[in-house]
């Protein structure tokens, strides 16, 4: 074994080390005895890279097992059973130790924040001006992200300029047309009741008269109502109702 080596013996089997291994082998005995010996020697721990130790029994497949890494395999049962029907007869031990060491797990995909149906109908509904920068960024990759979310948001955005800017009869049958072969049931029935009213709808497009007023004195009378609910007669209804007009 030469003058630098010392002859250690596990059970049957003899064992040539070098003198600086023999001095971590006698250290583990003393802290761990010479199952914590046998142990690390079996799972090919003991004897370091500069030793002369004969090469590990996974060495053969180690560029087929970097090879299924980066093809994303990285169940140990897997690859064992793959180097397994290869000729592999070393322990599953021996691989997960040597996967430990060289497996690098995909980092875990980074969860997208999905905002709500309502904070994305304030976005598309308001005005642009009035959206923050970070509104505009939102909806901007909202959209991109979802063909069928930018389609609609054009067709919103069109009928809500027809109403702000008093759009003409004109502009109605465009959007109207746009929004029938849009392929969206909800979109295609509102443009059919469009359609079924529209002198109404161009009136109100066109017209300076408001409903707004009307609709006011209405949700008065109505706020009044719920006030009085069980507590006195028509008359003191009425009376209340002429008076706040």
């Amino acid at each position: 074994m030469g003058s630098h080596a010392v002859e250690v013996v596990f059970g049957d089997v003899v064992v040539g080390l070098s003198a600086g291994v023999v001095v971590s082998v006698v250290g583990m005995v003393a802290v761990g005895g010479v199952a914590e010996v046998e142990r690390r020697w079996a799972r090919g721990s003991l004897i370091g890279p500069n030793s002369s130790s004969r090469p590990s029994v996974l060495a053969p497949f180690h560029s087929y097992l970097r090879q299924r890494l980066a093809d994303g395999i990285h169940q140990t049962a897997d690859l064992h059973a793959e180097i397994v029907a290869r000729g592999y007869h070393g322990s599953l031990r021996v691989l997960r130790d040597w996967l430990t060491t060289n497996r690098t797990r995909p980092a875990p995909a980074t969860a997208v924040r999905v905002p709500s149906a309502r904070r994305i109908t304030a976005w598309i509904m308001r005005p642009g001006h009035k959206l923050a920068d970070d509104d505009h960024a939102n909806l901007a990759d909202a959209r991109r992200r979802c063909p069928d979310l930018d389609t609609v948001a054009d067709l919103a955005r069109g009928f809500a300029t027809l109403v702000r800017h008093q759009g003409t009869g004109q502009h109605l049958d465009a959007w109207i047309d746009r929004a029938r072969h849009a392929g969206y049931p909800e979109i295609r029935g509102f443009a059919t009741g469009l359609v079924g009213d529209r002198d109404a709808v161009v009136a109100g497009l066109t017209q300076p008269w408001s409903s707004g007023p009307v609709e006011g004195q209405i949700n008065h009378i109505k706020t009044i109502k719920r006030q009085m609910y069980g507590r006195a007669n028509l008359d003191l209804l009425r009376k209340r109702v002429l008076t706040n007009s």
